[in-house]
């Protein structure tokens, strides 16, 4: 499954907006607060819940737009979206919220999902192995909370379990994740003391080479019975998992939450789980990571997860340097417009110059150098040295422009000489 088309009409800041979408790169939205990168998320996990809903339930509903969504001043929201899924090139559906008291202009438009639907019941009905497709939103508040090693609700493992808290938009603890590790796990231990010792869970070996290739030199996730607690290899140390920062626990759950759900979609044994299709909406995919690992995590989820459409938000020169393309929203007087943009090799400097408008220095510190290069074109090589001395104390001597001054000091007094 993939997304192919988005339309938007009245859906908060957004007046009207079409999206194109890659169905084989990464889809990655850059822009200033407010200018409705979110909203773009938020709007597709609504659409997308129908369908994630009537595959568990045939005729049930999914999310709903609500009234705080229509753009002020405006009666109605209506969006629209277009997928490719199986057999079928394009499926549309639309859904409308209008105002209290108000007629609507245009109507909801559920149609197309029915036969998509039936269709892939009909595939479940005749094959047990059949695959799912996957949706799954990962908002913001997404946090590691606690990991309940302490089981207390039995897990299930049909594919129809994939899509459960896939694209509520509320906060995302993973509590589910540490459960469902620690049920595979007990089962997986018991399977390999009675039948074989080679054994091991399909389903727990695609997270465990997922979570090994995002994160490199880390190793053998497991449950610690005596005492109770969820270990992992950093490098050669065994650490619990508690003892992890925000970015690292936030990343490890990420990866093996998606691989846990691809694993269940996906049950055939002879096909790999991390193989299988779906569509993963990541908002702020920097949220708590070093900048070392904003550069590589889009990289390592493709190749993590190859069959995957990644659509994706974020703020981080580093996420977008190692990007082909990234989708720029501006405000205008017109409204909301986007321009798909390069991006691949450009340094944070430049990104933050050219693509997020932010300057790479403070004004003041701009004009400070300035005033330093004119004093030394001048000849006035004494009060550029005081001048220089006076600026390193405040920003550090480790600045390149610092470098470039005392070189073309050194070659103004060679050449007085």
């Amino acid at each position: 499954m993939k997304v192919k088309r988005l339309k938007m009409n009245s859906f908060r800041g957004i007046s009207d907006l079409t999206l194109e979408f890659d169905t084989d790169e990464p889809t990655v939205f850059i822009g200033i607060n407010g200018v409705g990168k979110s909203s773009i998320l938020e709007c597709l996990a609504i659409l997308l819940s129908w369908l994630t809903k009537r595959i568990q339930t045939p005729n049930s509903s999914g999310r709903s737009f609500n009234e705080d969504d229509i753009k002020n001043g405006c009666k109605e929201t209506h969006n629209e979206i277009t997928i490719s899924i199986n057999d079928w090139p394009e499926v549309v559906w639309s859904l409308t919220k209008v105002r209290k008291g108000r007629s609507k202009d245009t109507s909801s438009n559920l149609g197309d999902l029915k036969g998509v639907v039936d269709n892939i019941h009909s595939q479940l009905d005749a094959n047990s192995y059949a695959a799912l497709p996957l949706a799954v939103y990962y908002p913001t508040n997404r946090a590691v909370l606690d990991i309940p090693l302490e089981i207390k609700t039995k897990h299930s493992s049909e594919p129809i379990t994939a899509y459960d808290e896939v694209l509520t938009g509320g906060q995302i603890d993973f509590r589910r994740f540490f459960e469902w590790f620690r049920d595979r796990e007990d089962l997986e231990y018991e399977l390999r003391l009675n039948d074989s010792a080679q054994y091991r869970d399909r389903q727990l070996e695609a997270v465990r080479y997922a979570f090994a290739n995002l994160l490199e030199g880390w190793s053998n996730l497991r449950v610690r019975r005596s005492p109770l607690r969820m270990t992992v290899n950093k490098q050669d140390e065994e650490l619990i998992v508690n003892q992890l920062s925000d970015g690292e626990k936030c990343l490890l759950t990420l990866a093996g939450d998606l691989a846990r759900r691809l694993a269940i979609a996906n049950p055939n044994p002879d096909c790999n789980p991390l193989e299988g299709s779906g569509v993963v909406l990541i908002d702020e995919i920097e949220l708590h990571l070093h900048p070392k690992w904003q550069r590589a995590i889009i990289p390592n989820l493709k190749k993590t997860f190859p069959n995957c459409q990644f659509i994706i938000t974020t703020h981080s020169p580093q996420v977008i340097s190692d990007l082909k393309w990234v989708h720029l929203l501006r405000s205008t007087s017109e409204g909301i417009a986007i321009e798909r943009v390069p991006s691949f090799g450009k340094d944070s400097n430049r990104i933050l110059e050219t693509l997020m408008g932010t300057p790479e220095r403070r004004q003041e510190i701009k004009e400070n150098l300035r005033e330093l290069f004119r004093l030394i074109d001048k000849g006035e090589l004494g009060k550029a040295r005081q001048f220089r001395q006076e600026l390193a104390h405040r920003m550090g001597e480790e600045d390149p422009e610092f470098v470039r001054a005392d070189w073309l000091i050194q070659r103004k007094e060679i050449l007085n000489k």
